[in-house]
């Protein structure tokens, strides 16, 4: 039968931040390390209850330290992932309490590193102090915005990414990737560049706050020799999990963007309590892990093949009372979450088998091809030919005899060769070209032999090995954590039966009481009665108060919701208002919803191979009956064209006058003679352009003398004419 293990809960309270301290917050949390309590004061309480008292696994003061936090809660689940478990390490509380400090801190100075960093050094570690095993490292990361999946180590990390799930593997991501690391440097790059494509914004709790939840995976798979030289292989999955802190819109304010991320945030954290209460209540027969994509992605560490440990954050100030009874609340209940861990041995799936089968597959190759063969440690040996000793005489006499013999006829047939002159011609360019090509093979076959070594070498390097000079201080390291584990697991065990034994002694002291009178039984009993009335009274105060909370929950829920349909209406009214119904109906035609992906996708197109109809006769191209007609009766438009469509011709404007044929009467042909006369008199009179225009109705007025001979009046006539406003010269007015 398997063994069952609790998730591990420990808790983690911050300092007050400056902008606390400015605004005069009070702290209301204490934190008791040594009976691993929770303290918090009951500033809402009706009197009955001052302060409630929490008790985990492991509680974290002020003044932690990252690498105390690393070495209490994520340092033994990375050694259980070394031995081929799945486990998980996920940081949960509202935002703004130090949840991704706590995960992956800050590089610099080395002793803020958070748990992500510090997982690395440890992995790296043991691979360097375990020479006899083979070992396979790759990671990915993933976060989940706005219940959408993206992959933060993708060129195109905007991309949506579809969640799938196997009977042999699990729940997983389609088109992940993941990468293969061989040094902590490696590691921390790809932490780094996927951390930048992460989603962050500014609210008015936090400057920094995660809009989505992040997922760091390392896949760890190794392979050892047992005493029969079989092959085992075990793989383990540790996931570092970042979650969204949960938000209140009055607190942080967040409008717009900010506020529909905060929703789906909120939606997806209420999932995740959802799940934690199914699973801890055993009447549930239904665990809603698929009402959100957070919890499927979490489905193996709550309840399943996982050992898990969840770091709760909780802020100290009093206006944080409500989240931070809802963050130990949720906390309190995960401690009774039960999985399943197992060792995952011999997979089928596994990269590292894969990687194994090339290596040897290149190696056969290369011994083939070397003449050699692949030893029993892994390398190539060649052939070796065998030297023959020879100690009796009579045996070395026909030997001798027998080597001069095949010398002479060796001999025999140089002369033989010499005494043919030359060859052929043909003969020797037979021979030249047989040379070139097995020259151009033997290269052929080296750089061949080249490219396999090469492949042979990068498939080597990305499996990592031990050093046997680390070996004895790893396994010394490894003895050390294995006893402060068992020192801290019989500490917690002899703690759990120290209070079920002071439990047991009161009842039984109180049974065993004997009184004096009936005077002091009565004021004993009244004092349990009333001892118990005071706890009748905290639990309806405790239960009043979760419910009071679950109202303010169910209220926000039932507001984002309406905001939620706001925006759906605006939509609606802008779709109906501004969208065609014939588009909308084509667009509806082409999405389908998805069940796999819970959401509205478009349809695989079908492409239908389209046939070429047949040509039109007399043309090279087919054409429409109104096409035909139109070129019959001469339509120059280019849409009629069947052939070249492009207009070549000149586009000349079309002439509006016509020539004058007769001819002019005398009194016109003064008046033109007079216009083209350009004297300096009409020049000054044209230049003149503050005097009035005058306009010519009748050209028959006009008289040859007065035009000659103007009058002395300063005040002078400009013709212009009745047609052009602004011409160089005057015109005659006719107009045919």
């Amino acid at each position: 039968m398997k063994k069952k293990e609790c998730v591990k809960v420990v808790v983690r309270a911050r300092p007050l931040s400056s902008k606390e301290i400015e605004e005069g917050r009070r702290r209301i949390i204490d934190v008791d390390t040594t009976r691993k309590e929770i303290i918090i004061q009951n500033i809402k309480g009706d009197g009955n209850e001052s302060q409630r008292t929490f008790v985990f696994d492991e509680v974290f003061d002020m003044n932690s330290q990252q690498e105390q936090v690393y070495n209490n809660t994520a340092l033994p689940i990375v050694e259980s992932v070394m031995d081929g478990y799945n486990g998980t390490v996920f940081a949960y509380g509202q935002t703004g309490t130090g949840k991704t400090h706590t995960m992956e801190g800050k590089n610099d100075p080395p002793h803020e590193r958070g748990i992500t960093p510090r997982t690395f050094d440890h992995i790296i570690k043991v691979i360097e102090g375990t020479p006899n095993i083979q070992f396979l490292v790759r990671c990915s990361y993933l976060e989940l915005y706005n219940e959408e999946i993206r992959d933060l180590l993708s060129p195109n990390h905007l991309s949506k990414l579809e969640l799938r799930e196997k009977p042999e593997c699990g729940i997983f991501v389609k088109d992940l990737s993941k990468i293969v690391v061989k040094s902590v440097v490696e590691l921390n790059e790809w932490l780094k560049a996927g951390r930048a494509n992460r989603k962050v914004g500014e609210t008015k709790m936090n400057q920094e706050s995660s809009r989505s939840h992040s997922i760091f995976t390392l896949t760890i798979e190794s392979s050892e020799l047992d005493v029969d030289q079989q092959q085992h292989i075990k793989s383990g999955k540790l996931n570092l999990v970042d979650l969204a802190g949960s938000e209140r819109q009055s607190k942080t304010q967040a409008v717009g963007v900010r506020f529909e991320e905060a929703i789906n945030i909120n939606l997806s954290l209420t999932t995740l309590g959802n799940v934690i209460t199914a699973l801890v209540d055993g009447k549930s027969q239904h665990i809603p892990y698929r009402d959100s994509k957070l919890t499927r992605l979490l489905q193996d560490s709550l309840g399943g093949n996982t050992k898990t440990v969840m770091v709760a954050n909780i802020g100290p100030a009093d206006y944080n009372f409500d989240e931070t009874m809802s963050t130990l609340r949720y906390a309190s209940r995960a401690k009774k979450i039960q999985n399943n861990p197992k060792i995952n041995e011999d997979p089928k799936d596994t990269m590292i088998r894969e990687f194994q089968e090339q290596i040897n597959k290149l190696k056969d190759q290369l011994a083939r091809k070397a003449g050699g063969v692949v030893g029993p440690n892994g390398q190539i040996q060649k052939i070796k030919e065998e030297v023959i000793e020879v100690e009796d005489d009579e045996e070395l006499t026909e030997l001798q005899k027998k080597a001069q013999k095949e010398k002479a006829d060796l001999e025999q047939q140089i002369m033989q060769q010499r005494r043919q002159s030359t060859l052929q011609e043909e003969e020797k360019k037979q021979l030249q070209l047989k040379l070139k090509e097995k020259s151009k093979l033997e290269h052929n076959l080296k750089k061949e032999q080249e490219n396999m070594h090469k492949k042979l070498q990068e498939l080597q390097e990305q499996l990592l090995h031990g050093d046997k000079m680390k070996e004895e201080s790893r396994q010394k390291e490894k003895e050390l954590l294995k006893a402060r584990m068992e020192l801290e697991e019989r500490s917690q065990q002899a703690r759990r039966q120290a209070e079920e034994l002071a439990k047991k002694e009161a009842m039984q002291v109180e049974q065993e009481q004997k009184y004096n009178s009936t005077k002091e039984e009565i004021e004993a009993k009244t004092q349990k009665l009333n001892n118990l009335i005071q706890k009748i009274k905290e639990l309806k105060s405790q239960a009043q108060e979760q419910t009071q909370f679950r109202q303010r929950q169910k209220e926000e829920l039932i507001e984002d919701n309406r905001e939620s349909l706001r925006q759906l209406n605006l939509m609606n009214l802008i779709i109906e208002h501004f969208i065609p119904e014939e588009e909308e109906k084509r667009l509806k035609d082409k999405l389908e919803f998805s069940e796999e992906q819970d959401d509205w996708v478009i349809k695989e197109f079908e492409a239908n191979p389209l046939k070429k109809p047949a040509s039109a006769f007399f043309f090279k191209r087919p054409i429409c009956n109104f096409q035909k007609m139109a070129i019959s009766f001469g339509d120059a438009n280019p849409r009629y064209r069947p052939e070249n469509i492009l207009q070549t011709d000149l586009d000349l404007p079309q002439r509006m006058t016509e020539d004058f044929s007769h001819e002019p009467s005398q009194k016109i042909q003064e008046v033109l003679n007079v216009a083209l006369n350009e004297d300096e008199e009409e020049q000054q009179m044209i230049s003149n352009e503050k005097q009035a225009n005058v306009y010519i109705e009748d050209p028959s007025i006009i008289n040859k003398e007065a035009i000659l001979n103007p009058p002395s009046n300063p005040n002078k006539v400009r013709l212009q004419s009745a047609i052009k406003k602004n011409a160089r010269r005057p015109q005659s007015g006719f107009k045919k």
